[in-house]
């Protein structure tokens, strides 16, 4: 629309003085116009403006609005667009105009970050240089929690939805019960009993998106989330013993479509599963990874009949849990990785969840179960104990001798080292001359962390530390933070803790965290950074383990006595650990002696 020139307009004014509006004279034609508001469309977000249909793109998904001149603008050469109320993380203000030719159409990109009525407006702009009408499009952004959730918090009603929405999502538990070892406060239990049951409302046929804690307490196959439906389980969430991988997908009798991601017995981990309608694709994460996708040769199941603890009656993936789930929540949508890596963080209004994984606190706990293993308080994880003399355990202490045979070890993980999480000691050491590994936790080929004791090479005295390597190779770079130990003749309570927000990890000594480190190799070291999280599916040690990376490096088996060992999943604030009872990290039960 190019605008008439002052000479032009001039000389058609004195033309239309001069003129005759006689029968057949002719009409001159009116001035050019700024452009008219753009056509503007979008399939991600449907307009609308009062009741607004749930079926758009959610918060956190990026969708598109389609962009075409009005009829008859034929010279708009570009777009513009303002959101109205821009939340944070929005682009304020009018864009960057978009380039076109000939008022053809173009299409823009928008990410909300905020829920509810949404309006945009639009602006096309001609050759003439002037932006045009206003076209204002509104639509409904849903958020992006789950229509349903259980957190198992509730005390008055353990076990109902409480989520945003109390009319859906109403939980029988069945035969399982609520847990204080949840992975927030409370959990649900199972013990391969009945199950808990729900209709949703939410179906398996179109996008939805599922995401729960999990931990596997028996190594044996088992199913944790399902949705049956005639032709079987139109949804499988559960653990594979035999091949000791998470699965997840769809059963019939005969035959099944699953993705499949390494697992482990005996850790809290985060499992979502996604389905997308549209290319009949469900993708399974693990720790808010995506990690499996499998792609099902016809159409989706139809089931809104939800389980946890168990499979569909009629199908092979019957396999009642004897595990613990907790923050299970089900999304109308295929929920976006940063969704989901919300769930994993687990922020609450304190901060970030930690709970206990496991804790061998022998000050009130004895070996009951028989001689030679020592089961934990929590979730049963047994330490067996050999080459550790015959009074290994005494006067509320695991006291050993040192010696290089000495083994207490268990045959699985107990907490995930590509997440959050925290180890922590009470220990004594009778010979502080010899290095001592206090906790260690292997790989394949290299140990993922070590919480261990050495003697500084200059001779001024010992020194915790807590070391995580990199990778599981043997040339792995390790991060490390160091304490220095003045006493490690009495008590000390040594803490190591890997932030997972933070990419960092931590060192504290009896509450503190240390505050000389002068940048030498051996100097105190409070924080350092760590960036290559992996997950170790290796025996966990106490009391021995090497001092090096490799697994074949020099071994350092411990002399003196343990009061206790703990482990969390999550990592423990530094508020938490100075206000834990003397003697004693956070949440361990009993008191100092």
């Amino acid at each position: 629309m190019r605008r008439a020139s002052s000479l032009f307009v001039t000389g058609l004014g004195a033309a239309l003085a001069a003129a005759s509006f006689g029968p057949g004279a002719a009409i001159a034609a009116p001035l050019d116009s700024a452009p008219l508001a753009p056509v503007v469309s979008s399939l991600d977000f449907p307009e609308c403006s009062s009741v607004c249909p749930h079926t758009g793109n959610h918060v956190g998904e990026t969708g598109t609005f389609q962009l075409e001149a009005a009829t008859g603008d034929v010279d708009v050469d570009a777009y513009r667009w303002s959101v109205a109320g821009a939340a944070e993380g929005e682009p304020a203000g009018w864009s960057e105009p978009v380039a076109t030719k000939a008022g053809k159409p173009r299409s823009i990109a928008f990410t909300p970050t905020a829920s509810g009525l949404r309006t945009v407006s639009f602006q096309a702009h001609d050759k003439a240089d002037s932006w045009g009408s206003v076209a204002t499009y509104t639509f409904y952004v849903p958020r992006n929690a789950p229509q349903v959730a259980w957190s198992f918090d509730d005390p008055n009603a353990p076990g109902a939805n409480t989520g945003q929405d109390p009319a859906v999502g109403d939980l029988n538990l069945g035969g399982a019960a609520t847990s204080p070892l949840g992975r927030n406060d409370i959990g649900l239990r199972f013990n391969a009993g009945e199950p808990a049951t729900a209709t949703s409302g939410i179906s398996t046929a179109n996008d939805f998106t599922v995401a729960l804690w999990a931990h596997v307490d028996a190594a044996e196959s088992m199913t944790l989330v399902s949705a049956t439906s005639p032709e079987g389980n139109a949804l499988e969430i559960g653990y594979d013993a035999s091949t000791r991988s998470w699965v997840a997908g769809r059963r019939s009798a005969t035959s099944a479509e699953l993705a499949s991601v390494a697992g482990s017995q005996g850790t809290w981990t985060h499992l979502a599963v996604t389905y997308r309608a549209a290319a009949d694709e469900l993708t399974l994460w693990v720790d808010g990874v995506a990690r499996s996708s499998v792609t099902y040769a016809s159409e989706a199941w139809d089931s809104s009949s939800w389980t946890l603890g168990c499979g569909g009656a009629s199908t092979t993936g019957t396999a009642c849990a004897t595990a613990m789930v907790d923050e299970v929540g089900i999304w109308d949508n295929a929920a976006i990785g940063s969704v989901i890596a919300e769930r994993v963080a687990l922020q609450t209004s304190d901060g970030y969840a930690t709970s206990m994984a496991a804790e061998w606190n022998l000050g009130v706990s004895t070996d009951t179960v028989e001689s030679g293993v020592l089961t934990d308080r929590s979730f049963g994880a047994r330490l067996q104990v050999e080459g550790a003399g015959s009074q290994y355990l005494s006067d509320g202490v695991l006291s050993l001798p040192g010696l290089p045979e000495q083994s207490i070890t268990s045959n699985h993980p107990l907490t995930d080292s590509a997440v959050a999480f925290s180890a922590a000691a009470s220990v004594r050491l009778t010979d502080p001359t010899r290095p001592a590994v206090i906790a260690q936790q292997a790989g394949e080929s290299a140990t993922a962390w070590t919480l261990g004791y050495r003697v500084k090479s200059d001779g001024t005295g010992g020194q915790f530390y807590f070391r995580i390597a990199g990778g599981d190779r043997t040339d792995a770079e390790v991060a490390e933070v160091r304490a220095d130990v003045w006493t490690p003749e009495d008590v000390n309570v040594v803490i190591g803790v890997y932030n997972a927000e933070r990419r960092q990890i931590e060192i504290y000594l009896n509450g503190l965290s240390p505050q000389f480190g002068d940048g030498s190799a051996e100097g105190e070291m409070p924080v350092a950074s760590f960036t290559t999280p992996w997950t170790a599916r290796g025996g966990f040690e106490v009391g021995n383990g090497t001092t090096t990376a490799d697994l074949a490096g020099p071994a350092a088996p411990l002399a003196g006595e343990l009061v206790g060992v703990w482990q969390y999943a999550g990592a423990l604030s530094a508020n938490d650990i100075f206000n834990a009872d003397p003697g004693l990290p956070p949440g361990a039960a009993g008191a100092a002696g």
